[in-house]
């Protein structure tokens, strides 16, 4: 079981490196699609924006990224369904592992909540309220080791694609944050923002190859990569 878990880690931290192939749909819970997908996901360019067009169903994928190592928290909607969905992945949990599922410590826990009319016209609304549908902060960049949110949407027929990062006054000012957290009905608590604490050992791991960190950076038309 060892020999097979360490061969699977190799896998992952591979499929790292081309995680800019195009999203077109898959659970991105699973381990192995977010690793090839994770960015194109992130910005929606492949499947959002490639289907936003006049008369398409509002869509929004918006993601929190609490350390990556640590928490990211994925919320989707669509004004069609109307249901949040909620994707939460973790740093892996050994005590998940099974034998015939070696992927398991590393699969995102998904849940998903109805949302009547009036719950989700107040969400849209502070979406709008916090500038989701605004102009982008091109060049801001955002390290994998960091907190801040982004945002890929179809409005209107209109994509757009937009991010805040921890620290600053326009993430502190986020409303939409304490909305989803609210309605969010994983149970699972939120990793706040706050510094980003050293960790020698996960250093010497990204020194030694073991640990990938990325740095993403916002363009007027999603991440640059």
């Amino acid at each position: 079981m060892r020999r097979a878990l360490k061969g699977l880690l190799a896998v992952l931290l591979m499929a790292g490196g081309t995680a800019a192939c195009a999203y077109q749909g898959g659970d991105i819970a699973d381990p192995v699609v977010r690793k090839f997908h994770w960015f194109s996901f992130l910005d929606g360019g492949d499947d959002i924006r490639a289907n936003c067009a006049p008369g398409a169903p509002d869509r929004f994928r918006v993601v929190y990224n609490g350390l990556y190592s640590q928490q990211v928290r994925i919320y989707q909607l669509d004004s069609l369904q109307k249901i949040l969905s909620v994707k939460i992945v973790g740093s892996g949990n050994a005590g998940r592992l099974q034998a015939d599922d070696l992927l398991a410590p590393w699969r995102a826990d998904d849940s998903k909540l109805h949302l009547d009319q009036g719950t989700y016209d107040r969400l849209v609304a502070s979406f709008a309220g916090d500038g989701m549908f605004g102009p982008p902060p091109v060049g801001l960049r955002l390290p994998s080791q960091s907190y801040y949110w982004t945002a890929a949407t179809c409005r209107d027929g209109r994509y757009g694609f937009t991010a805040w990062k921890h620290p600053s006054a326009a993430f502190d000012a986020l409303t939409f944050a304490g909305n989803l957290f609210a309605l969010d009905p994983s149970g699972i608590p939120v990793n706040a923002a706050g510094p980003v604490p050293f960790d020698a050992q996960r250093a010497d791991n990204v020194r030694r190859g073991e640990t990938t960190d990325f740095t993403l950076e916002v363009g007027p038309r999603g991440l640059y990569r």
